[in-house]
């Protein structure tokens, strides 16, 4: 999943806490001398915020700064950090995580959890029964309750090309862990699915191929779940794209989009495209209805400001927060200045180098282990903030995902190549050797080409890269774009064969591991546009034991079989770890901000509140 504003670059159980005051600022684990040992302070720690109690002030107007704008704003499309946090505040999924937990799944527009116990997942884990809450109403101009037959649309309108729901394949279709019945043809283009059934007004009953009820449950906290009131959208889901969400928006939350009550038009009102997004509260969202306590009275989301700008209103400011990390420099100066005004989260995603395994020099698995053995994994966590803000990465499951201490914790996976974070040339070269460069340099005609952000520390990371290969005899050719450019038009285009992507990331969708590993490098993944497996992995061993993987329903055989899994991936070095990051968010000193510890650690809005 793609953290689109984030400063540096970019897709469970428990999240380990950064600790309270006075405990040691490096992971307690982790291998690396460098890593420091500045006492912690407060505010540091989201795990510990308080999200309900009569401390919370109602009322007051938040401002929300953000360097990027939204992807998407219909919960069908969205897919990026900034638009689910518009997504989890104007509207309801199935299910939901509170925000101090990754690991935890909560009813939220469903009445409970369906489980074997209490009879909401039956035949053998390929039915799930769903009963949804009363008393739900969707905002004007719907103002009408929310039923069963609104989910169901909202889900069959993902495959609808028209939508073209990004995850909806890797969650819900054919080739997916929960592919619903009706899915299989290879001609389902969206419509009525036959394993979706409302049986009544408020209950829905999901019957996939395969035993993955408790993956399904997982899967229906994304915005995909959200309802969307047939009636209201089809004429706008004709429109390529559709229409609902880029000019019309209807809520189920506390809050929505301020638009037209008569109409439902919010683009020019509640939404000004690069500018502002204005939210207010939903007049027919009942609070005995819903856990979120829905705090503020209206928030006002600013678009486009430079990172110094916002850091600066924010810090010295009042009544505001930063939606996406700070400059590692902001972070380090709010860290030792505004300590109670900065929070830091850690599992809270990945960064990692995408190399080409289907075309040029990297199709040979010895230069790919060159390139790691060689590659200063330490250097690029510093350059991304040092030890307040990342760890060198030793693998793809990444702190905080269900897989990462049976993959090997922070040291990772025992490969020779993957033990020295600081690079190692003399093993480097004893792979191009493997590789058949006698010696151990690479003698070949290909230039490598290497395509970066102009973001943040991002082209830091691609000199650092450059530098590496450098040391090879790899010649590089490097192209720095902007960040939605360096995906449209390169890295995810895989007609490109773009050698190396070394500012990608990791981020999950929801509590597991399948989320970060399936869409990454199981071969299906491959499109030829929208590509999500930027590497074009296409391992025979790879994707049987993906597939496996997949159907495994023990939690701690899961976690054991996705960890093999990653060990795997680092054994054949398809693309190389850079650093497991902590995410900094910051807010005004007057703001009493709660971090979405499963959602890149940035603020909800819907707990959050004036002091």
């Amino acid at each position: 999943r793609v953290a689109a504003f984030a400063a540096t670059g970019l897709l469970v159980l428990g999240v380990v806490a950064c600790g309270s005051s006075g405990s040691p600022r490096g992971r307690p684990d982790s291998p690396f001398a460098y890593t420091s040992t500045t006492p912690l302070k407060a505010g540091e720690n989201p795990a510990s915020q308080l999200l309900i109690g009569r401390s919370k002030n109602r009322g007051g107007v938040l401002t929300a700064y953000t360097r990027s704008g939204f992807t998407h704003l219909d919960p069908g499309q969205s897919h990026s950090v900034l638009d689910y946090v518009v997504d989890y505040a104007t509207q309801r999924p199935l299910f939901s995580y509170l925000p101090n937990t990754s690991a935890n799944v909560s009813p939220d527009l469903a009445t409970e959890i369906p489980t074997t116990a209490n009879g909401g997942i039956t035949d053998g884990a390929r039915t799930v029964t769903v009963h949804i809450r009363k008393g739900v109403y969707f905002s004007p101009p719907v103002n009408r309750e929310v039923t069963s037959a609104d989910v169901a649309y909202a889900i069959e309108r993902g495959a609808n090309p028209d939508v073209a729901n990004p995850y909806f394949l890797s969650y819900f279709g054919a080739d997916s862990p929960a592919p619903l019945v009706g899915t299989e043809s290879s001609s389902y283009t969206g419509g009525p699915i036959p394993g979706i059934q409302t049986p009544n007004k408020f209950t829905i009953v999901f019957h996939t191929l395969k035993p993955s009820g408790s993956f399904l449950v997982s899967a229906l906290t994304l915005p995909l779940s959200a309802p969307v009131p047939k009636t209201f959208a089809t004429r706008l889901d004709k429109h390529f794209p559709t229409a609902y969400g880029t000019k019309y928006l209807v809520a189920s939350g506390p809050y929505m989009l301020k638009a037209n009550l008569a109409t439902g038009l919010f683009r020019g009102i509640g939404y000004i495209a690069g500018k502002s997004a204005t939210l207010v509260r939903n007049p027919n969202w009942n609070p005995s209805t819903d856990r979120r306590p829905a705090y503020l009275s209206q928030i006002n989301i600013s678009i486009g400001d430079t990172a110094t700008v916002i850091e600066q209103k924010v810090l010295s400011g009042s009544d505001a927060v930063q939606l996406g990390p700070p400059s590692s420099a902001a972070a380090k100066m709010a860290y030792q200045n505004y300590p109670s005004q900065i929070t830091f989260t850690p599992g809270s995603g990945e960064h990692y180098v995408a190399l080409d395994n289907a075309h040029g020099l990297f199709a040979n698995v010895n230069v790919r282990r060159a390139v790691w053995a060689n590659l200063n994994r330490a250097a690029i966590a510093n350059a991304r903030g040092g030890s307040l803000l990342a760890d060198p990465a030793t693998h793809f499951i990444y702190p905080g995902v269900t897989g990462f201490e049976q993959a090997g914790g922070y040291a990772g996976p025992q490969t020779a190549f993957n033990q020295n974070v600081h690079g190692d040339r003399a093993l480097a070269e004893t792979y191009l050797k493997a590789a058949g460069y006698k010696r151990g340099k690479y003698r070949g005609n290909q230039t490598a080409q290497i395509v970066s952000t102009t973001n943040g520390e991002d082209p830091k990371i691609a000199r650092l890269l450059k530098s590496d290969l450098a040391q090879l005899g790899i010649k590089t050719h490097v192209v720095l774009v902007g960040q939605s450019a360096m995906y449209s038009k390169y890295c995810a285009a895989a007609r490109q064969n773009i050698d190396a992507c070394p500012d990608l990331g990791l981020v999950r969708d929801f509590a597991d591991p399948l989320t970060v590993l399936f869409a990454t490098f199981y071969a299906p993944s491959i499109a030829a546009t929208n590509n999500s497996n930027f590497g074009q992995v296409n391992d025979p061993q790879i994707n049987a034991a993906i597939k496996a993987a997949v159907l495994v329903t023990d939690p701690a055989a899961r976690a054991q079989a996705f960890a093999n899994v990653d060990k795997t991936l680092v054994y054949k070095a398809v693309a190389i770890p850079e650093d497991f990051d902590i995410a900094p968010n910051i807010e005004a000193k007057n703001v009493a901000g709660v971090d979405t510890i499963w959602n890149d650690g940035t603020w909800d809005l819907s707990y959050t509140s004036l002091k």
